[in-house]
């Protein structure tokens, strides 16, 4: 299972690129602009501080769901286990009986 996630990727990870992305683009964009330096670098202190604030917002948010589905998935797999366990001795305890009964009737 962890190899799983080492090789599929880690969705979190990709979210941090496509923000750090969109940032690096957006800082091209004003740069390009037909503004002064002063106005240019203004602009980019504003909107980089907005930026940064949603992104951390988003990032826990992820974090928050993250979470919970890994909650979900834990409970799942251990209600599951215990299903199979029950499963087993069930069977276990019909074989028992079974080969009880074939023997009593040699």
């Amino acid at each position: 299972m962890a190899d799983e996630r080492s090789s599929g990727g880690d969705p979190a990870g990709y979210l941090g690129w496509f923000f750090l992305g969109a940032l690096m683009g957006a800082a091209a964009a004003l740069l390009l602009t037909p503004k002064t330096g002063q106005e240019t670098r203004e602009l980019l202190l504003e909107k980089g501080g907005d930026f940064s604030k949603r992104a951390q917002e988003y990032a826990k948010d992820a974090q928050v769901r993250a979470g919970e589905l890994y909650d979900k998935g834990r409970e799942f797999f251990e209600e599951q286990s215990q299903r199979l366990a029950t499963a087993f001795e069930a069977g276990k305890e019909a074989m028992k009986e079974e080969i009880g009964k074939a023997r009593r009737e040699k």
